[in-house]
C-alpha cells in the first residue's frame, strides 16, 4: 500500500477481532512512532505498550469515548513532555498509518482523566499523558443499509490561496 492509499483508506477502528498483534508488527508500529519528525529533533514522546486486557479496560474508563481501548489487541499511551502536541500528533498519524498498511486497525482515545490513567501506568506526573491509541485487527463490519457520512469536504471549500 502507498502513502496515498493509506491515507484515503484509513478509517477509525473501534472493534476488533481477538487475535493478538504480532511482534514484529508492533515493532513496525513503534518504529513509524519513533522516526516521526518532531520540533528541533527533540522527540519528547515515550510510548507504553499495552497489551494487558485488564489494564487496557483500566485505561478505557479514563475517557468518555475510550471505550474502545478494552477490546484492543493493544493500546498505546502515548507520554510527552508538556507543549508537544504536535509532534505527539504526528507520531501518532505515523503509527496509525504504519499499522494499516499491516492490515491492523486504530482509533484515538482521549484521556480525561489523566492523573487516574498515570496511576494505571505508573507515568511520572511531571509527564503529560492525554492520549492512547487502540490497534487490534478490525472485526468484520455486516453491510448495513445505513451509512454514515463518509465523504470529505471538497478541496476548494477548505482551502484559501494567499489570504483568507
Amino acid at each position: 500500500m502507498n502513502v496515498t492509499d493509506a491515507i484515503r483508506t484509513k478509517r477509525a477502528v473501534r472493534q476488533f477481532t481477538d487475535q493478538p498483534l504480532p511482534d514484529e508488527a508492533i515493532q513496525a508500529i513503534l518504529e513509524a512512532g519513533r522516526r516521526a519528525q518532531s520540533s528541533k529533533n527533540d522527540q519528547p514522546w515515550r510510548f507504553v505498550v499495552v497489551r494487558d486486557r485488564a489494564t487496557l479496560a483500566q485505561l478505557a474508563q479514563c475517557g468518555q469515548y475510550a471505550g474502545h481501548l478494552a477490546g484492543a489487541a493493544m493500546g498505546i499511551a502515548l507520554i510527552m513532555q508538556p507543549g508537544y502536541e504536535f509532534d505527539m500528533g504526528q507520531a501518532a498519524a505515523c503509527m496509525q498509518l504504519a499499522a494499516w498498511e499491516l492490515g491492523i486497525g486504530s482509533c484515538i482515545a482521549s484521556i480525561y482523566e489523566p492523573d487516574k490513567a498515570k496511576a494505571i501506568l505508573g507515568v511520572p506526573s511531571e509527564k503529560e499523558f492525554k492520549v492512547a491509541i487502540s490497534f487490534g485487527y478490525p472485526l468484520p463490519q455486516p453491510a448495513t443499509g445505513a451509512k454514515k457520512k463518509t465523504q470529505r469536504a471538497p478541496l476548494d471549500e477548505l482551502v484559501h490561496w494567499d489570504r483568507w
